[in-house]
Protein backbone atom coordinates (compact mmCIF):
# COMPACT_ATOMS: atom_id res chain seq x y z
CA UNK A 1 0.00 0.00 0.00
CA UNK A 2 1.49 3.45 -1.20
CA UNK A 3 0.63 6.54 1.05
CA UNK A 4 0.90 8.63 -2.13
CA UNK A 5 -2.36 7.74 -3.12
CA UNK A 6 -4.73 8.43 -0.88
CA UNK A 7 -8.03 9.26 -0.67
CA UNK A 8 -10.75 10.27 1.51
CA UNK A 9 -13.98 9.54 1.26
CA UNK A 10 -17.20 9.97 3.38
CA UNK A 11 -17.81 7.63 6.50
CA UNK A 12 -21.04 5.78 6.72
CA UNK A 13 -22.46 3.27 8.62
CA UNK A 14 -22.12 0.61 5.67
CA UNK A 15 -18.01 1.16 6.73
CA UNK A 16 -18.45 0.22 9.96
CA UNK A 17 -18.04 -3.30 9.80
CA UNK A 18 -14.42 -2.18 8.12
CA UNK A 19 -13.10 0.29 10.84
CA UNK A 20 -14.49 -1.66 13.76
CA UNK A 21 -12.01 -4.19 14.13
CA UNK A 22 -9.38 -1.64 13.96
CA UNK A 23 -10.87 -0.21 17.54
CA UNK A 24 -10.42 -3.27 19.02
CA UNK A 25 -6.24 -2.87 19.06
CA UNK A 26 -5.40 -1.96 22.49
CA UNK A 27 -3.97 1.42 21.88
CA UNK A 28 -6.73 2.54 20.01
CA UNK A 29 -9.12 1.87 22.49
CA UNK A 30 -6.89 3.22 24.52
CA UNK A 31 -6.09 6.47 23.59
CA UNK A 32 -9.50 7.10 21.54
CA UNK A 33 -12.09 4.09 22.10
CA UNK A 34 -13.43 1.02 21.45
CA UNK A 35 -15.78 -0.90 18.85
CA UNK A 36 -18.34 1.42 19.41
CA UNK A 37 -16.87 4.46 18.71
CA UNK A 38 -17.60 5.43 14.90
CA UNK A 39 -21.37 4.82 14.97
CA UNK A 40 -21.01 6.98 18.14
CA UNK A 41 -19.50 10.00 15.70
CA UNK A 42 -21.84 9.49 13.77
CA UNK A 43 -24.61 9.60 15.95
CA UNK A 44 -22.92 13.04 16.95
CA UNK A 45 -23.83 14.70 13.68
CA UNK A 46 -27.06 15.81 15.71
CA UNK A 47 -24.84 18.00 17.48
CA UNK A 48 -24.21 20.59 14.46
CA UNK A 49 -25.23 23.99 15.69
CA UNK A 50 -24.29 23.34 19.80
CA UNK A 51 -21.76 24.81 21.62
CA UNK A 52 -19.09 22.88 23.22
CA UNK A 53 -16.34 23.89 25.84
CA UNK A 54 -17.42 28.07 24.07
CA UNK A 55 -17.06 27.02 20.27
CA UNK A 56 -19.96 26.33 18.06
CA UNK A 57 -19.76 22.88 16.17
CA UNK A 58 -20.63 23.79 12.73
CA UNK A 59 -19.97 20.57 10.96
CA UNK A 60 -19.09 17.30 11.10
CA UNK A 61 -17.08 15.11 8.89
CA UNK A 62 -15.94 11.80 8.79
CA UNK A 63 -14.05 9.76 6.24
CA UNK A 64 -12.61 6.40 5.41
CA UNK A 65 -9.02 6.55 4.13
CA UNK A 66 -8.01 4.75 0.89
CA UNK A 67 -5.08 3.96 -0.69
CA UNK A 68 -4.77 2.01 -3.73
CA UNK A 69 -8.42 1.42 -3.40
CA UNK A 70 -7.84 -0.40 0.28
CA UNK A 71 -9.20 1.12 2.94
CA UNK A 72 -6.51 1.95 5.79
CA UNK A 73 -7.66 4.71 8.31
CA UNK A 74 -10.77 6.28 9.70
CA UNK A 75 -10.41 10.43 10.13
CA UNK A 76 -13.03 12.63 12.15
CA UNK A 77 -13.01 16.22 11.64
CA UNK A 78 -15.26 18.24 13.79
CA UNK A 79 -15.38 21.91 12.96
CA UNK A 80 -16.14 24.86 15.08
CA UNK A 81 -16.62 28.54 14.62
CA UNK A 82 -13.65 29.02 17.01
CA UNK A 83 -10.99 27.34 18.56
CA UNK A 84 -11.23 27.70 22.71
CA UNK A 85 -8.84 26.70 25.20
CA UNK A 86 -10.87 24.78 28.19
CA UNK A 87 -10.15 25.42 31.44
CA UNK A 88 -12.76 23.08 33.55
CA UNK A 89 -16.69 24.37 34.39
CA UNK A 90 -17.18 27.31 36.34
CA UNK A 91 -20.14 28.05 38.39
CA UNK A 92 -21.85 29.80 35.22
CA UNK A 93 -20.50 27.25 32.49
CA UNK A 94 -17.62 26.65 30.89
CA UNK A 95 -14.00 28.26 32.09
CA UNK A 96 -12.28 29.58 28.77
CA UNK A 97 -8.90 30.97 28.91
CA UNK A 98 -8.65 31.58 25.33
CA UNK A 99 -10.14 32.25 22.31
CA UNK A 100 -9.14 32.65 18.77
CA UNK A 101 -12.08 33.43 16.45
CA UNK A 102 -11.05 31.30 13.24
CA UNK A 103 -13.05 28.15 11.85
CA UNK A 104 -11.16 25.33 13.85
CA UNK A 105 -11.23 21.37 12.54
CA UNK A 106 -10.90 19.33 15.71
CA UNK A 107 -8.94 16.00 14.30
CA UNK A 108 -9.20 12.46 15.94
CA UNK A 109 -7.78 9.53 13.36
CA UNK A 110 -6.97 5.73 13.39
CA UNK A 111 -4.92 3.31 11.10
CA UNK A 112 -5.39 -0.44 10.87
CA UNK A 113 -3.01 -1.96 13.10
CA UNK A 114 -1.79 -4.14 10.49
CA UNK A 115 -0.61 -1.40 8.32
CA UNK A 116 0.80 1.64 10.86
CA UNK A 117 4.42 2.41 10.92
CA UNK A 118 4.04 3.14 6.87
CA UNK A 119 3.64 7.05 6.61
CA UNK A 120 -0.74 6.28 6.02
CA UNK A 121 -1.79 8.49 8.91
CA UNK A 122 0.52 11.36 7.50
CA UNK A 123 -0.77 10.66 4.52
CA UNK A 124 -4.46 10.57 5.95
CA UNK A 125 -4.00 14.10 7.95
CA UNK A 126 -2.35 15.81 4.84
CA UNK A 127 -4.92 15.33 2.86
CA UNK A 128 -7.52 16.56 5.36
CA UNK A 129 -7.60 20.19 4.51
CA UNK A 130 -8.24 19.80 1.02
CA UNK A 131 -11.40 18.41 1.20
CA UNK A 132 -13.91 20.97 -0.43
CA UNK A 133 -16.40 20.67 2.88
CA UNK A 134 -13.44 21.65 5.27
CA UNK A 135 -11.85 24.38 2.97
CA UNK A 136 -12.93 27.37 5.48
CA UNK A 137 -11.41 25.55 8.37
CA UNK A 138 -8.10 27.48 9.31
CA UNK A 139 -6.77 25.75 11.88
CA UNK A 140 -6.43 21.93 12.38
CA UNK A 141 -6.02 20.96 15.91
CA UNK A 142 -5.72 17.54 17.92
CA UNK A 143 -5.55 16.37 21.36
CA UNK A 144 -3.26 13.64 21.85
CA UNK A 145 -2.68 11.76 25.74
CA UNK A 146 0.95 12.61 26.30
CA UNK A 147 1.79 8.66 26.29
CA UNK A 148 0.47 8.34 22.86
CA UNK A 149 4.33 8.72 21.03
CA UNK A 150 2.65 7.32 18.08
CA UNK A 151 -0.22 9.36 16.82
CA UNK A 152 2.25 12.42 18.34
CA UNK A 153 4.77 11.83 15.85
CA UNK A 154 1.93 11.08 13.04
CA UNK A 155 0.81 14.62 13.39
CA UNK A 156 3.92 16.13 13.97
CA UNK A 157 4.85 14.39 10.09
CA UNK A 158 1.56 15.37 8.85
CA UNK A 159 2.88 19.32 10.09
CA UNK A 160 1.34 19.56 13.28
CA UNK A 161 2.67 21.30 16.35
CA UNK A 162 2.56 21.02 19.65
CA UNK A 163 1.04 24.13 21.04
CA UNK A 164 2.18 23.97 24.47
CA UNK A 165 4.75 21.79 26.59
CA UNK A 166 1.89 21.11 29.50
CA UNK A 167 -0.91 19.11 29.30
CA UNK A 168 -4.44 21.17 28.98
CA UNK A 169 -7.19 21.00 31.78
CA UNK A 170 -8.00 17.57 30.28
CA UNK A 171 -4.39 15.83 30.70
CA UNK A 172 -4.06 16.31 26.32
CA UNK A 173 -1.62 17.65 24.83
CA UNK A 174 -3.05 19.93 22.00
CA UNK A 175 -1.51 19.91 18.41
CA UNK A 176 -2.52 22.39 16.09
CA UNK A 177 -1.57 22.73 12.33
CA UNK A 178 -2.79 26.62 10.20
CA UNK A 179 -3.90 26.23 6.84
CA UNK A 180 -1.61 29.38 5.84
CA UNK A 181 1.54 28.12 7.63
CA UNK A 182 1.31 30.63 10.48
Amino acid sequence: MIATDVTLCRFSREDLPTVAPWFLDPDTRRFLGGPDWPGLMLAREGLVGETFRGATQTGAYRYIARAGGQPFGYVDCGTFDRCTVYGGEGAHGPIILETLEVATGAVAFVVDPELRRRGLGRAMIAALPSRPELRHVELFEAGVEPQNIASRRCLEAAGFRLRSERPDFEGMLQYQAWRTGR
